[in-house]
C-alpha cells in the first residue's frame, strides 16, 4: 500500500502526538487496535469541556454566531485586508476581473465567514484556496466568475452524478443540518471510474448544498455508506476529497462511517489519520447490516425513512430522491440562466404598457386593488405623504416577489423605483380624474332630470288640452 501523508493544503491542521510517524493506512486488525488506541490517548487528553463541545455538536445541541450588524460590519471591512496580505492569488484576481458582482458579494463573502466563525484570516485563505481548487477542476475563463452548473459537466461527470453515489438526504437532521452521503454500492454501476469525475461532483453536490443560508448557519453531516459491499475503499480518492473540502465553505459537525465488511476496519480506523483532533471526536464508525446501521443513524437525529439512499427497491439501494434533486436542480438552473438574457413576466409582475394582456395581467389587476384601497386615503394626503402612500403601495408589490417591468428593444427589464413610484401615482391621479368625471356626469344626468319638461304620453296630452 502506498504511503498516504496528510494532505498539504490544510497547514494549520497539527498531526497528533504518537501518530506522526504512521506512513501508512494499517493493513491488519492488530495494527487498527494499535491505531485506536493512539486516538484513544490523544483524545483522552482533551479537557471534559472540550470533548463535551464537541459531543454537543455532533448532537446538533450546539449554539449558532449571533450575526450583529457591527460583526458583519468590521468582519467585511477586515476580509477584504487580509485578502489584500495574500500577494499570489491569480485565480482569485481572474475570478474578480471577470465578474467582480460575484467574488465581492457580501452573501458570498459571507458563506466564507460564517465556515471559519469569523476569523477573517482563515476566510480569506479559503476564499483564495476556492477559487484555485475551482481553476484546477473545471479550468480558466468565465466560469470562475459564478456557480457551477450541471450544464458545465460533461457525459463522464453526468454519468457519475447519475450514480446517486454522492448525494444529499431529503431531509435534515433534527438540528436542521444537511446531510451529504456517499454511497459505495452505486459504484459498482460503472465500468470504469474516472476520479476527476468524482472530484468534480463532490464539488458541486457541496457547493450547492453549502449556498444554503440555514446550512452555512447550521453546518452539515456526512455520512459514508458501504453496507452490502465487498473491498476496499479508493484512499487516494478519499484524500483528494478530503483536500478538495477546504476550498468549499461549509461547517461539518460529524461523520458517519457505516459499513458490515470487518476486513476494511483498518482503513476506517485509518480514515481518522486524515482528520484533525477536533474531527476525530467528530468520528462514529457504526457497525453491522442494514437496519442495524440505520438504527444507530437514527440515534443522532438522521432520518433514514423513505425517500432514502439506505431503502432498498428490488434488491437494490433507492435513487427516487436523487433523481429528483437533480430534477430539480436542472430547473433551477435553466430558470437562473434565462434570468441572465431574458425576463419573463411573473404573477405578481406589474407590467408597463397598453392592451388587453397587459391590463388583465395579475399583478396589475392587484395593483389597481391596492390603489382602489387606498384612494382616499391618498386624495386627503398632502405633497409629502402621496409620495409615502405611493411607496408603501410598491413595497407591498416586492414584498410578493413582483418587479415592475418595462418592454423594450431587447424583451423586458425592471425599471428604476423612482419610475415604478411615479407609476403608482400616476394610478391614483387617473383613478381621482375617473371619479371625479363619473360624478360629473352623474351630477349632469341629474339636474337635466330635474331641468327637463315632462313629456306626457298622446292621450294624456290630448285630455290636458281639453
Amino acid at each position: 500500500m502506498e504511503p498516504l501523508a496528510r494532505q498539504q493544503e490544510d497547514e494549520s491542521t497539527p498531526v497528533p502526538t504518537g501518530i506522526a510517524s504512521l506512513e501508512r493506512f494499517p493493513r491488519t486488525q492488530e495494527e487498527a487496535d494499535t491505531l485506536d488506541k493512539l486516538l484513544a490517548t490523544e483524545i483522552s487528553g482533551l479537557s471534559l469541556a472540550e470533548q463535551d463541545q464537541v459531543t454537543f455538536e455532533l448532537h446538533g445541541i450546539a449554539g449558532e454566531t449571533e450575526e450583529t450588524p457591527n460583526l458583519l460590519k468590521t468582519s467585511f471591512e477586515q476580509l477584504e485586508k487580509e485578502l489584500q496580505k495574500i500577494k499570489v492569488k491569480p485565480a482569485y484576481e481572474e475570478a474578480k476581473y471577470l465578474n467582480p458582482d460575484y467574488v465581492n458579494n457580501t452573501g458570498f463573502q459571507l458563506s466564507f465567514l460564517r465556515s471559519e466563525n469569523f476569523d477573517c484570516s482563515s476566510a480569506a485563505r479559503r476564499l483564495v484556496f476556492h477559487f484555485q481548487k475551482k481553476a484546477e477542476l473545471f479550468g480558466r475563463g468565465d466560469v470562475l466568475g459564478r456557480d457551477i452548473r450541471l450544464s458545465d459537466m460533461d457525459q463522464d461527470d453526468m454519468d457519475f452524478i447519475k450514480t446517486g453515489t454522492q448525494q444529499v438526504l431529503p431531509t435534515r437532521d433534527v438540528a436542521g443540518r444537511s446531510v451529504v452521503c456517499f454511497v459505495k454500492k452505486h459504484t459498482e454501476k460503472l465500468s470504469t471510474r474516472k476520479p476527476i469525475c468524482e472530484s468534480r461532483s463532490f464539488w458541486y453536490i457541496m457547493a450547492t448544498t453549502t449556498k444554503e443560508v440555514e446550512t452555512q448557519k447550521k453546518g452539515f453531516i456526512i455520512i459514508v455508506y458501504t453496507v452490502g459491499t465487498t473491498g476496499g475503499l479508493d484512499l487516494g480518492l478519499i484524500k483528494t476529497l478530503q483536500s478538495m473540502r477546504w476550498a468549499i465553505p461549509h461547517k461539518l459537525f460529524g461523520r458517519h462511517f457505516c459499513y458490515d465488511d470487518n476486513t476494511i476496519r483498518p482503513i476506517v480506523s485509518g480514515l481518522q489519520y486524515l482528520l484533525d483532533t477536533r474531527s476525530r471526536l467528530g468520528f462514529r464508525a457504526h457497525f453491522g447490516d442494514a437496519s442495524e446501521t440505520r438504527f444507530q443513524l437514527q440515534t443522532y437525529g438522521i432520518s433514514v425513512s423513505d425517500p432514502s439512499p439506505f431503502q432498498e427497491v428490488d434488491g437494490n439501494l433507492s435513487l427516487a430522491w436523487h433523481e429528483e434533486w437533480l430534477r430539480l436542480r436542472s430547473a433551477i438552473e435553466e430558470a437562473d440562466e434565462c434570468s441572465v438574457d431574458a425576463i419573463f413576466p411573473r404573477r405578481f409582475d406589474v407590467l408597463f404598457g397598453k392592451g388587453k394582456t397587459v391590463r388583465e395581467h395579475t399583478g396589475n389587476l392587484r395593483a389597481g386593488h391596492l390603489v382602489n384601497m387606498w384612494q382616499n386615503e391618498y386624495d386627503k394626503a398632502n405633497k409629502y405623504q402621496k409620495t409615502e402612500i405611493a411607496e408603501r403601495i410598491v413595497a407591498i408589490v416586492h414584498e410578493s416577489h413582483g418587479r415592475f417591468l418595462k418592454s423594450g428593444e431587447y424583451g423586458w427589464f425592471v425599471v428604476e423605483h423612482d419610475v415604478a413610484r411615479e407609476k403608482v401615482s400616476q394610478w391614483f391621479r387617473k383613478q381621482r380624474r375617473g371619479n371625479s368625471e363619473s360624478g360629473k356626469a352623474e351630477g349632469s344626468a341629474s339636474t337635466s332630470k330635474r331641468a327637463s319638461p315632462t313629456v306626457l304620453p298622446a292621450q294624456d296630452a290630448k285630455n290636458t288640452k281639453k
